[in-house]
């Protein structure tokens, strides 16, 4: 099977499976696999927001010290093999062919029901094997105690933050959300959480800590970093990530890194789709805020990016999401707004997202046209296009295709590569 044959196998598994929490289909189908997770060290980060730069960070600071670290996220922004890195660059196509097809000999995948993210979540495991890393990060996708990237024994875990998402799933309070999350912890080994916590997710995960033996480090509101990722959320992932990556030097000795390059690592670390300029004239932010909290810590970042004034808002959210109140949070820094739309199943049609905001704001339904008109239109205002994760994809995918670029890892404003 070529690469493109596999790629739409995969996300066929997930238009026909799509989210099923379960753990037991993950065990039978790694012990047929001979236990690829157990080759290496892991790291597990849970989280509303802020896992997936958490993870990043973690990933730059253990790489800096010379080690070969893999690194798990989701989702993608254009292309699927980003959610799986080993060391700087990410997996080989012919190795997503590879790896799928050895998961698919010693796994009876359709048999089994594994979803999308579960065989996901095995390629990564056994790349990472077949690479000989020195350790994994691994973001959570979904929640926590049941998610599939919850069958590793990390040596250290995190829970970076609790908001409101994907309620459907994790439960419709704060408490219940944090619970879910804390299914990360394990009994005598450090699980770090974000600063800031909402009081009733800090209780519960304080709670749930003591019940499961874990030892709880809580990090401090700002580490005493430069970051190359702009805002205090970013700040405090980064304290997340320092708390990490001592706490995974104290069990593994092999994998200590001296303060220096962790400084070094958080000052360069990169992670697109998030506070990201790629454009400066007309500046253009691309940021994936997809929640309420995420849409607050957007609007208290901006201003280091922007300058503070007025910007021109290209939105659009998924169905399932909480569209309305990020609109509220983000509508008064714009003088501008339009919105469009997300293909797919999940994304709201334009006229329905129009509603959340007043005065109504114009319409286009092609993301990278309704961008290229905003930029004809005015060179002086900034640009943000936020709302989905899945938007900021879009246009990434455009920029690139014009540009050349072949991975948004290496997109630069002026489209060049580094």
């Amino acid at each position: 099977m070529r690469y493109e044959g596999t790629i739409d196998y995969l996300v066929g598994l997930e238009a026909t499976r799509g989210w099923d929490l379960k753990l037991e289909r993950m065990h039978r189908a790694l012990a047929a696999l001979d236990a690829p997770d157990r080759a290496y060290p892991s790291v597990l980060i849970a989280g509303t927001n802020g896992k997936g730069s958490t993870a990043a960070m973690v990933h730059a600071a253990l790489g800096a010290a010379g080690k070969r670290i893999g690194l798990y996220t989701s989702p993608h922004l254009v292309e699927f093999t980003e959610r799986i890195r080993i060391g700087e660059r990410e997996i080989a196509r012919e190795d997503v062919v590879a790896g799928v097809e050895h998961i698919r000999r010693r796994v009876d995948v359709e048999r089994t029901g594994l979803t999308f993210f579960e065989v996901t979540t095995l390629l990564a495991l056994h790349a990472f094997a077949a690479a000989g890393v020195d350790a994994a990060v691994l973001e959570v996708g979904l929640g926590g105690r049941l998610d599939a990237t919850n069958v590793v024994d990390p040596v250290a875990s995190a829970v970076t933050s609790i908001g409101f998402d994907h309620e459907e799933y994790l439960g419709e309070t704060l408490d219940a959300i944090a619970r879910e999350k804390a299914g990360v912890m394990r009994g005598g080994r450090v699980t770090v959480l974000g600063p800031d916590l909402d009081p009733r997710a800090r209780a519960a995960l304080l709670e749930e800590g003591a019940r499961r033996g874990a030892r709880l480090v809580e990090a401090p509101a700002l580490p005493a970093h430069a970051l190359a990722l702009g805002g205090a959320h970013m700040r405090r992932n980064a304290a997340v990530a320092c708390g990490l990556v001592e706490a995974v030097g104290a069990v593994e000795s092999h994998l200590r890194v001296e303060a220096a390059t962790v400084a070094r690592a958080l000052g360069a670390a990169r992670w697109p789709g998030r506070l990201s300029v790629v454009r400066a004239d007309p500046l253009v932010v691309l940021d994936g805020a997809h929640n309420p909290d995420g849409a607050r810590a957007l609007r208290d970042a901006l201003p280091d990016v922007t300058g503070g004034g007025p910007v021109r808002l290209l939105f659009s959210a998924l169905g399932d999401k909480r569209w309305r109140e990020m609109a509220a949070e983000l509508a008064p820094l714009a003088s501008e707004v339009v919105v469009t739309e997300i293909a797919g199943k999940r994304g709201l049609p334009a006229a329905e997202l129009a509603t959340a905001f007043d005065p109504a704001p114009r319409i286009v339904a092609i993301p990278s046209e309704a961008l290229d008109g905003m930029i004809a239109e005015d060179r002086s205002t900034p640009i943000l296009v936020t709302g989905s994760l899945f938007l900021v994809g879009m246009i990434y995918a455009d920029l690139m295709r014009r540009s050349g670029t072949t991975s948004v890892l290496d997109f630069r404003p002026d489209g060049t590569a580094p």
